[in-house]
């Protein structure tokens, strides 16, 4: 299913970083990244699936499969926890049939494109477990604390779905108790550690860039404008409903999308449900169900104030809400669900949930534009150039790295390099010789004479040849631009 989705620059830009790293780059000198480096989780595993598949435009693909994979069988090994027997089936039954939800649409697109922000749910499903399987002992915050800053030097996300919710319930369950701090090392340790897992992954991203290391651009939490709040709201539903494959917005009543869709609401009261009685029963909950609950408030209310809720593009960032659901409904309604009889009707929703996979899974691989360019540009010879953000770097990967594309930016007819998910020595003109373009619009605003003003035109002068493949349009030039 991850191959009906076009792959797109963001995770092209990581298999190149990796296929870097892998050819002996491992600091990544000279690379300037966005705000969130994926350095610690899912270049390794890239650079793992290239080691075996080489650098192509099925390794995205394939990283995204194993990273849903892996989400999926630890939602349902933490949704079952310590139960056994029937209870046990149920509370991880429960928990992936919810995860079986990326459709056609948004969902597939952000749960199935790249890695991404779902795939810091790995290293955090795994603290989780471990927090759920080991008795306290002195090591366990210590390994918490270790794996909270590893995933943070990729992710600064895991400060609202790691380090907070375990610093307030740490806090919660040491001032419910009244007892001295010492009887009550285990929650402190959790809670110092997490605090300071976050100074750790700062420090480790000054040392790598103090060596000679990728740079990085700051992340900037902002709050969104109070006026723009009723917006956000219907954009947090929305993208909660498309993320569980639940969002029946603007589609036909009597369609087979909205019928799916419908089906597919099941996992979202299920997961309202859970996060309602773990909050109406907070301090008489374990542990887990503690974290997984305040970690999903805090990243619906991070996600709502802030200024990704303006349209649903933004929905990568919100990824966490799945799993967490997950968990929590198998985790706390399977008692319930076992004592007033609805496993066997919830039975027949998985059987739905499980066809509609197979059904999107057997769908044909996507043929981009992207592909469509990239083929033929290598088989005209033309093999460095340079390209708009999200053409550049996935043409370089569609090709195999045969066709070279390097990202450039434009502000009216002035062109500048982004600075983002680029390196340096692309730009030296010493080493390359670009002589293309790779961008989008009609080919008559590119011709001499055009009556729309063109950037490259405005900095290149007239292209010898002008070439239109699909939506992209692709300009040659007899000189080294």
């Amino acid at each position: 299913q991850a191959r009906t989705v076009a792959l797109n620059s963001d995770g092209a830009a990581n298999a190149l970083q990796a296929w870097d790293m892998l050819h002996g780059n491992v600091l990544l000198r000279g690379w300037s990244l966005s705000d969130v480096s994926w350095y610690t989780t899912e270049l390794p595993e890239y650079m793992l699936v290239e080691l075996v598949r080489g650098l192509n435009g099925d390794v995205g693909h394939i990283a995204a499969a194993i990273t849903y994979t892996l989400v999926v069988l630890l939602a349902a090994l933490l949704a079952k926890g310590r139960a056994t027997g029937y209870e046990g089936a149920v509370r991880a039954v429960v928990a992936a049939g919810i995860m079986l939800a990326p459709s056609f649409g948004l969902g597939a697109d952000e749960l199935l494109t790249r890695p991404d922000h779902l795939g810091t749910q790995v290293p955090l499903l795994l603290c989780w477990l471990l927090l759920d399987r080991v008795q306290p002992r002195w090591w366990v915050p210590v390994v918490v604390t270790a794996v909270l800053a590893w995933t943070q030097v990729a992710d600064t996300l895991v400060l609202y779905e790691g380090v907070l919710p375990l610093v307030i319930v740490a806090a919660v369950r040491i001032y419910r108790r009244h007892r001295r701090l010492r009887g009550q090392w285990f929650e402190l340790a959790l809670g110092v550690g997490a605090v300071l897992s976050a100074a750790l992954a700062t420090v480790a991203l000054i040392l790598i860039r103090d060596a000679g290391g990728f740079a990085m651009r700051t992340p900037r939490a902002v709050f969104a404008a109070a006026t723009s709040m009723s917006t956000h709201v219907w954009i947090t539903v929305e993208t909660v409903l498309a993320l569980f494959g639940g969002n029946f917005f603007g589609t036909r009543v009597d369609g087979a999308t909205a019928i799916a869709a419908l089906l597919h609401l099941t996992g979202v009261v299920l997961a309202g449900w859970a996060l309602a009685h773990a909050v109406r029963r907070f301090t008489g909950q374990d542990l887990v169900v503690q974290i997984t609950a305040v970690a999903l408030i805090v990243l619906l209310a991070a996600y709502l104030l802030g200024p990704k809720a303006n349209n649903i593009s933004g929905a990568y960032e919100l990824t966490g809400v799945l799993p967490l659901g997950a968990v929590l409904a198998g985790r706390v309604l399977a008692g319930p669900l076992i004592r007033d009889r609805l496993v066997p009707a919830l039975a027949v929703m998985l059987v739905c949930y499980g066809a509609l996979l197979a059904h999107h899974a057997l769908h044909p691989p996507v043929i981009s534009d992207n592909q469509r360019a990239a083929a033929w540009l290598q088989a005209h010879h033309l093999h460095y150039g340079l390209g708009l953000y999200w053409h550049a770097s996935v043409l370089t990967v569609d090709s195999g790295n045969r066709v070279q594309v390097r990202p450039i930016a434009h502000h009216g007819l002035k062109l500048y390099l982004g600075h983002t998910q680029s390196q340096a020595s692309w730009y030296d003109p010493k080493r390359h010789y670009a002589d293309f373009v790779v961008t989008l619009g009609p080919v008559s605003t590119c011709l001499p004479r055009a009556q729309v003003a063109c950037p490259w035109q405005a900095t290149f002068g007239t292209p010898a040849e002008v070439y239109k493949i699909g939506t992209l349009v692709i300009m040659v030039w007899h000189k080294n631009l």
